[in-house]
């Protein structure tokens, strides 16, 4: 028989003091595949983990890339303003082509808790866009391969953690080979050697079963391939949890147990941390328990935990709830179709889950479609909901998010029987990890005294900060913000000898990262044909693709303040240049030496590194003074050679990084656009900071580029306060007569 639960409580927990307190950073790249030489713009996000609000618990977003054998290759700090913040980065000529992972950390978003995954932004960087093409058919004949060679596996969920003997069960099944790629399969379930069930895989290799488990018999799941996998034991008694339905206003969950003792339990659901409800009851057999939807007032992952009377989890079902608790985008151009060089529009519509328009804040990128690179695509939602929530690499996670998709409901509850399925872990509270970054420039002096400590740049900008009795002082980031690229510090005080130290944050996020699991989104690279894309002049004449530009080579240089320490150096040597252009008391060289008996009352030069000088050497010889070396030339001076370190060592002086400098992205001039000059531009919009009105309308405006092909735009959209969405838009550039 079964009853229906009567006793239920339902409470919010405080946000105070919950498990979870860190905050998240999203990483929006302006697309996903860049060229060597190329900026990559980018917009971040830091949310409160738990609600998805904006946070402004730090103001520093530390950014790092690393190659696809795990070397850093970029390493910058960028300023956090209630919890936005946006910027580039540079893709240097010299970058090996290949995957590149952008990082993203900042002092409320990485402790020292090392059960912490990583969750990065996978890109491509390639030196031409249509080396895609043999990359994808490569990695088409390699999956190809593996699909043949590889190892493939295939695993069984008992829905709730376990089998329990005589409890009808759900089991979902998950297929992959290779890395973790999806397998479609069809099978059978075997009882005692004879058919029971017939098995397909419904999405992405994952699908379920049902059966009624007895341990006096033996199952096994026979695939057509012959391949044959056991299920996991099952248990003689215990209590099975399992979700009968989820409607838009209550989920439906059966508790059974094999007999009708009584059981006290308690059903526990929490989202991101935080309890949502509790219902208590005695189980005799089998009970429904419905769950209020609304109770769950934010779309993502439930948690749903059974435990015992004493508190043990014995069961626990991931649910996802609310999918349609997001912001709806409504973007579209004035036309499908732009002439090379026309002016065009976009315009978007913000609304909320109940379709009034709302104030809210996007990020846009348009670009060449050939620009997408699918094994790395992710967007808000998919991040956020679902690479945050649970453990393990995502295949094609924006499919869960795309409502052209009917069935994509279905597969993301797969999702959550298969890759969110948890045995007994529940009670493990999360660590409580340790804050390592600190969201200014820290240091101390090694010599502890109350100082002021000057920082200021080669273009003389300058600020005073004050240590503390400890000689500990950092610069915040208010300042940082004026102080951007490199910038020098130095303590005032010059008795007992200062002796600065600074923290490096990379160094401690180099070291707190080691180890930690890192999850990416997967799909395949889908074999397609980029091409050449021609790039044609006013005139009708194709721009030559294989003619390359390089700018002169720069000598390398030193900055205001290093060359005016160095000019202390060089003056502390003796030697000096007069006003004739000779140098004196270098190398014995001299136009006006000691013993000369006419005194030298002009101006003494600094002489300068790497410059020509007249040389002499004054002898008496008869009644005359003759220069011995008048015909060896002048001389070139060379001077001592200082390194910046010791320099800087010398003076008591340190050179460290403020916040990466800003740039604006490149939106031509008309003046620019001259006929004769081709316009290859492969981005023809960026826009991280668009708002919209009250009606939750906003508008922007590009100009297409020459290059003729189908260009997407990405729009992801955020209200500050939790609600988040994301859509994305095309149209073509044609090549007019």
């Amino acid at each position: 028989m079964i009853r229906t639960i009567v006793f239920i409580i339902f409470w919010f927990a405080s946000l105070v003091g919950c498990a979870q307190t860190t905050d998240l950073l999203y990483i929006f790249p302006s697309k996903e595949v860049y060229e060597t030489g190329e900026d990559m713009w980018f917009k971040a996000y830091l949310m409160d983990r738990q609600t998805f609000a904006l946070s402004d618990r730090s103001q520093t977003l530390y950014l790092q890339l690393r190659s696809e054998k795990g070397d850093v290759v970029w390493s910058e700090k960028y300023l956090l303003t209630a919890g936005r913040g946006d910027g580039h980065v540079y893709i240097g000529d010299k970058w090996q082509q290949g995957e590149y992972l952008i990082e993203g950390y900042a002092r409320s978003s990485f402790t020292t808790d090392s059960t912490l995954a990583i969750h990065p932004r996978r890109i491509r960087v390639v030196d031409r866009v249509s080396q895609m093409d043999s990359i994808s058919s490569e990695a088409v004949k390699q999956d190809s391969i593996e699909k043949i060679t590889a190892k493939h596996r295939f695993d069984l969920f008992p829905e709730g953690g376990q089998l329990i003997d005589g409890i009808p069960s759900v089991v979902a099944f998950k297929a992959t080979y290779g890395n973790g790629m999806p397998e479609d399969v069809t099978g059978k379930v075997l009882e005692n050697g004879q058919e029971i069930a017939a098995i397909n895989s419904i999405h992405d290799g994952m699908g379920t079963f049902t059966l009624t488990p007895h341990r006096d018999k033996e199952y096994q799941v026979q695939l057509s391939d012959g391949r044959t996998y056991p299920l996991p034991d099952i248990q003689l008694s215990g209590m099975a949890l399992r979700v009968l339905r989820t409607s838009k206003t209550a989920i439906t969950v059966l508790i059974s147990s094999p007999d009708s003792i009584a059981r006290p339990f308690t059903l526990t659901t929490k989202m991101r941390g935080m309890t949502c409800s509790k219902a208590q009851g005695t189980l005799r057999g089998k009970q429904t328990v419905k769950l209020p939807i609304k109770e769950f007032n934010m779309q993502g992952v439930a948690e749903i935990t059974l435990t015992d009377g004493e508190g043990r989890p014995v069961a626990e079902r991931l649910v996802y709830v609310n999918p349609t608790q997001q912001l709806t985008v409504t973007a579209k151009t004035v036309q499908q179709r732009y002439d090379r060089r026309e002016k065009g529009k976009a315009s978007f519509q913000i609304t909320d889950p109940s379709g009034k328009p709302l104030k809210a804040e996007l990020a846009v990128s348009i670009f060449d479609k050939a620009y997408l690179y699918q094994p790395g695509h992710e967007n808000i939602l998919s991040h956020c909901f679902l690479a945050e929530e649970i453990r393990g690499n995502i295949f094609n996670p924006t499919y869960y998010f795309d409502e052209r998709n009917d069935d994509r409901l279905l597969a993301l509850n797969l999702l959550m029987m298969t890759q969110g399925w948890r045995r007994y872990v529940w009670d493990q509270q999360p660590v409580q990890g340790r804050t390592i970054l600190s969201d200014g420039i820290a240091g101390r002096d090694r010599a502890p005294k109350l100082q002021f400590i000057q920082a200021f740049t080669p273009s003389s900008d300058t600020c005073l900060v004050m240590s503390d009795s400890l000689g500990r002082f950092e610069i915040e980031p208010l300042l940082l913000d004026h102080l951007r690229g490199d910038f020098y510090i130095k303590a005032l005080r010059k008795k007992p000898k200062p002796k600065l130290l600074l923290e490096n944050p990379f160094d401690s996020i180099d070291f707190y990262q080691r180890g930690r699991q890192r999850f990416l989104p997967m799909s395949h690279l889908v074999e397609t044909e980029y091409g050449e894309r021609d790039v044609i002049d006013g005139f009708g004449t194709v721009v030559l693709d294989n003619v390359l530009v390089t700018a002169k080579k720069q000598s390398p240089y030193r900055d205001k303040v290093i060359e005016d320490l160095d000019s202390v150096i060089l003056m502390d040597t003796g030697a000096w240049v007069c006003e004739h252009g000779f140098i004196n008391d270098y190398h014995g060289y001299s136009h006006h030496p000691s013993y000369y008996p006419y005194p030298y009352f002009g101006k003494r030069l600094k002489p300068k590194r790497g410059e020509l000088y007249g040389r002499c050497l004054l002898e008496w010889h008869g009644d005359r003074w003759w220069n011995m070396v008048c015909k060896m030339g002048p001389v070139l001076y060379e001077g001592p050679y200082v390194t910046d370190k010791t320099l800087l060592e010398m003076n008591n002086m340190m050179l460290t990084r403020g916040y990466y400098p800003k740039r604006e992205f490149y939106e031509p001039d008309p003046i620019d656009l001259t006929p004769t000059m081709p316009d290859p531009r492969n981005t023809l919009q960026w826009k991280p900071n668009v708002l919209t009105d009250e009606n939750g309308k906003a508008e922007i405006s590009f100009t297409a580029s020459d290059v003729n092909t189908e260009f997407i735009g990405i729009v992801e959209a955020i209200d500050g306060n939790g609600l988040m969405g994301c859509q994305t838009f095309t149209f073509r550039v044609i090549r007019n007569k």
